[in-house]
């Protein structure tokens, strides 16, 4: 989580929320996600 916090420039929590479904990310937040994880936004929904 940290690693993933740290390459999209969000403090862990941030990642904890979304993992744990607390909370839901927008689209750009979404596209960075996935390109933080190296996943085509396109193939990972």
């Amino acid at each position: 989580m940290r690693d993933v916090a740290r390459l999209i420039d969000k403090p862990h929590s941030f990642i904890q929320k979304v993992e744990s479904l607390e909370r839901r990310l927008d689209v750009h937040e979404y596209v960075q996600y996935c390109k933080a994880l190296k996943v085509d936004p396109l193939d990972a929904g």
